[in-house]
């Protein structure tokens, strides 16, 4: 990880949440109540709230013996992730609960707690706070070994309407079943295209497994990982926050499959919910994608992005983490031209030979041969390019691009050019060598 391209408190302050995010859009995310509010007009799913304490005499007339078995409780203007208590099931007796952290409350603590909260103790600005009560997510099994009395969630980063990084945070015993870094919880970096989990961070630092466990954080393929991305580019445009995070958690709801037998196991469905919106989002996440945010912002910043689609076809085309690029480890020899496959989005496969060039920063590829191929479609279109060479300033068209090169599968974009008074239709810039050693003869 470059330590040019990752982004410090001073420059995410300075040029990015302030110049980004309005005042409005800072009060929703600040406030999980309006967050909730903003996002269930526009459709984004959110946990069902079961109470609204707001003042001493709602708080009066709360009885904690109307609530559910399973349960948390929230401060509205809470930070990192003080003051939530999540009750997992009923105690041994009437009017007791127990806690993720395996703590039994009776219904005098639960009001003592939703004292504090009104009063202010877990307060962002020490003011007087709301206090809410809403369902309990529970945890999705592909997680189940991976957390600790708690539920995971997936925070996806979004900048100009284009996810350009997430990861997976894991509630660990010393976290005390709380999704939570500072806490305690442990974290691992998500591929942008795929989907799939790759770097695990415990405390700041790097690690391999799950903590306590010899459990590998590799390789967890996300749900829904699609709509997850489409789901927080919405919180963006919902909230107008240009430069935001959302936490999002993958609900289970157990089914019996279609023309099944009595008996039969349940299908899961997974449904992913927003828990809350962070118009300042924290800067670990970076270690568990050994990548830098500044970098992957900057490379985003002034494009125009249609709609949620769009923002996803770019994230995957600049974000593919080369660690997953191939099962295969290790880097892979070729030579100053190699054969490559192109796989259109008209179902042909189209062999060519191709320049590599690693004095190019980028691809391109003749016009004619992506239009045979259907590349030039506008759903493919991500956004235009300008340069200025010895004949004057160009635009150019980039499109997405897949492609095999030494038998590795490339998901990248190239910029359309006219090549057709060059010997290769195709040119191979340095960005799609990040996984290869070039050997010029």
């Amino acid at each position: 990880m470059k330590m040019s391209g990752v982004l410090g408190l001073n420059s995410r302050n300075h040029l990015y949440t302030s110049k980004y995010n309005n005042r409005k859009g800072k009060g929703i995310a600040n406030s999980k109540l309006e967050t909730k509010k903003v996002l269930s007009k526009v459709g984004v799913r959110v946990p069902k709230i079961y109470a609204v304490i707001r003042s001493q005499e709602e708080y009066e007339e709360f009885d904690p013996m109307d609530l559910p078995e399973d349960f948390v409780i929230k401060p509205d203007n809470g930070l990192g992730g003080e003051g939530i208590v999540v009750v997992e099931k009923r105690g041994k007796y009437a009017g007791e609960w127990v806690t993720s952290q395996g703590e039994t409350k009776n219904v005098e603590d639960i009001k003592l707690h939703i004292a504090d909260i009104l009063a202010g103790q877990y307060s962002m600005d020490d003011l007087p706070d709301v206090a809410y009560i809403e369902e309990r997510v529970k945890v999705h099994p592909i997680f189940r070994r991976y957390s600790y009395h708690g539920t995971p969630d997936v925070r996806v980063i979004v900048f100009n309407k284009v996810p350009v990084m997430s990861y997976v945070r894991l509630p660990t015993e010393e976290s005390g079943g709380r999704a939570n870094l500072f806490q305690g919880a442990a974290a691992v970096g998500i591929d942008m295209v795929t989907g799939i989990t790759t770097y695990g961070v415990y405390h700041a630092k790097p690690t391999d497994f799950f903590p306590g466990s010899r459990r590998k954080l590799a390789g967890i393929q996300i749900p829904r990982w699609e709509e997850i991305l489409a789901t927080a580019i919405a919180c963006s445009e919902a909230t107008k926050l240009g430069f935001m995070a959302a936490d999002i958690v993958l609900q289970p709801t157990y089914v019996a499959p279609k023309n099944g037998e009595p008996g039969d196991k349940k299908e899961v469905v997974t449904v992913p919910m927003v828990l809350e919106l962070n118009a300042q989002p924290g800067l670990k996440i970076q270690i568990a994608n050994r990548a830098g945010l500044r970098d992957r912002m900057e490379r985003v910043k002034g494009l125009k992005i249609k709609d949620a689609k769009h923002g996803i076809r770019v994230a995957k085309a600049l974000f593919a983490d080369p660690k997953l690029l191939d099962k295969g480890w290790g880097r892979k020899t070729v030579s100053a031209v190699e054969e490559v496959t192109i796989l259109g989005l008209n179902g042909e496969r189209r062999k060519i030979m191709a320049k590599i060039d690693t004095g190019a920063d980028s691809s391109s590829l003749d016009r004619d041969l992506a239009r045979e191929l259907g590349l030039l479609d506008m759903d493919n279109h991500l956004y235009v390019t300008h340069f200025e060479s010895a004949l004057g300033k160009h635009n150019r068209s980039v499109v997405g691009i897949r492609y095999l090169l030494a038998k590795r599968k490339i998901q990248s974009r190239v910029s359309i050019a006219n090549r057709s008074k060059v010997k290769y239709k195709m040119l191979i810039g340095k960005r799609d060598l990040k996984d290869f050693a070039v050997v010029v003869e």
